[in-house]
């Protein structure tokens, strides 16, 4: 079978699977100068002011101890523990992890954490207070019920956690079992979030994650079993063999489970940091014009299913504690992307996990082999890092606040980081040609994104960044 048949006729105009007089057009105005401004510009997700792309290397873990040592114990923390293993790599995949059968290398790999998690409580004088707890992958539940016992044993032991308001964790549907579903509840897991992506066959034999709805929907059906209420899912467009219809349709499926929050990410396409993406190029892609009309009726099509949109990319029951967040203007985002979290400092816990506190980023060793060598010989695997400058705390209020809200005051977050506005002036210059073509609203120095395409507030937040790219970063495109 030709497996691009069933994509939509590529024509010299579009270049992307639409004609022109394609009525999804009509979701995104005209093919004009307004979208060529932001529309598939290479541009972080600004999950952090400054990016991970832009950390150094030499940063000691001596230097991480000295930051721990000024975090008072009853200060709340978060932590985020990285689980880089799945039973497969999936070829749309751009987080770091890698595949294995042997249950040994994973349990392997969980010891060190418990060394890591070990030294973190020790950096304290009497248990720190925990705040929220993320465990992310890779596929956590890659874990056995007796490794989840252990490690979250582990984390009761060595800190506080009578204050913490969230336990979360990503899961594989392919993997969840009624025996894990009742540990992950015991263990006082209070939300999941699976990776969906789309429910199309077509698109997940492509993408090499095969997980039709009666799966995902036994899934959610288990753990809902157990009282585990709070479900996320992840959505992806920019799929080969995906088109506005079709992913408006697994839209419909996913909001027909109920879960929580829905994220709908667009698919960054790496292949020179992700070489497995590579195996995608056999298949027509779908361009920057195709995934934006893809984006705007699944966007449509969740908010008419009564979801609210939270920043660009998430959406969430009004009830959420996110929505809630979003609406008394308590959203923030970190490298778990929008939450409602609130603590002052980030632990990250694993390979090449990210962690931030006092105006320090601090990242471990990228390789699971590197990361246990660091461990042994330094008790901590810190490798990467920076130290936040009064400017770079200036641009990351401004980037953040266009993230979470889709507007800015300059003058205000000017004013309380003691900048003057002068400090901005080549930024505010750059902001014209957007606000001419109608991307922005000006209203003195309050920046609002005027269009619907949420998706273009992060070549907008690009405009405040200073930290130089080049043509190797791997940054992904708005949409």
């Amino acid at each position: 079978m030709n497996q691009t048949a069933a994509l939509p006729h590529i024509t010299p105009e579009t270049g992307d699977g639409f004609t022109l007089d394609d009525p999804f057009f009509g979701l995104l105005g005209q093919k004009s100068g307004r979208d060529d401004l932001w529309l598939g510009k290479a541009v972080p997700r600004y999950t952090s002011y400054p990016p991970a792309t832009a950390f150094r290397d030499g940063v000691s873990a001596q230097q991480y101890r000295d930051v721990l040592a000024q975090i008072a114990p009853e200060e709340p923390v978060s932590l985020y523990l990285h689980i880089p293993y799945c039973r497969t790599i999936c070829l749309y995949c751009g987080c770091h992890t890698c595949a294995t059968q042997k249950h040994e290398d994973v349990s392997n790999y969980l010891e060190h954490v418990h060394k890591e998690l070990e030294q973190v409580a020790l950096s304290a004088k009497r248990q720190r207070r925990v705040s929220h707890i993320h465990l992310g992958g890779g596929s956590p539940n890659i874990m056995t019920e007796k490794d989840m016992g252990l490690l979250f044993g582990a984390l009761a032991r060595r800190f506080d956690m009578s204050s913490c308001q969230e336990v979360a964790i990503e899961l594989d549907a392919r993997l969840i079992t009624k025996a894990q579903a009742r540990t992950l509840a015991m263990m006082g897991v209070t939300r999941v979030s699976l990776g969906v992506q789309d429910f199309n066959p077509e698109v997940q034999s492509a993408i090499g994650r095969i997980q039709p709805y009666e799966m995902v929907k036994e899934a959610c059906d288990l753990l809902r079993t157990y009282g585990i209420e709070k479900i996320n899912f992840d959505l992806m467009y920019g799929l080969p063999f995906q088109s506005p219809t079709s992913l408006a349709q697994t839209a419909r499926q996913a909001a027909r489970l109920h879960p929580s929050r829905i994220a709908l990410f667009s698919y960054a396409h790496v292949p020179q940091v992700k070489k497995h993406q590579r195996a995608l190029e056999q298949y027509i892609m779908p361009g920057p014009h195709a995934a934006l009309a893809m984006e705007s009726l699944a966007r449509k099509t969740l908010v008419d299913a009564g979801y609210v949109e939270i920043g660009m990319d998430h959406f969430a029951h009004p009830d959420d504690t996110l929505a809630k967040a979003a609406a008394d203007k308590r959203l923030r985002r970190t490298f778990q992307g929008y939450t409602d979290d609130c603590a002052g400092s980030l632990l990250g816990i694993g390979a090449s996990s990210i962690g931030t506190s006092k105006g320090h980023f601090f990242q471990n060793a990228h390789g699971i082999e590197d990361y246990v060598q660091a461990l042994r010989t330094e008790g901590f695997a810190t490798k990467r890092g920076l130290v936040m400058t009064g400017e770079d705390k200036l641009r990351a209020a401004i980037i953040e606040s266009l993230m979470c809200t889709m507007s800015v005051n300059l003058e205000t977050v000017c004013r309380k980081h003691n900048f003057s506005l002068v400090t901005l002036n080549a930024e505010i210059a750059a902001l014209e040609p957007f606000e001419a073509m109608g991307v922005i609203h000006l209203d003195g120095y309050k920046i609002t994104l005027a269009i619907p395409h949420r998706m273009a507030v992060r070549v907008v937040a690009s405009l405040f960044d200073k930290k130089q790219r080049n043509e190797h970063t791997p940054v992904s495109r708005a949409v």
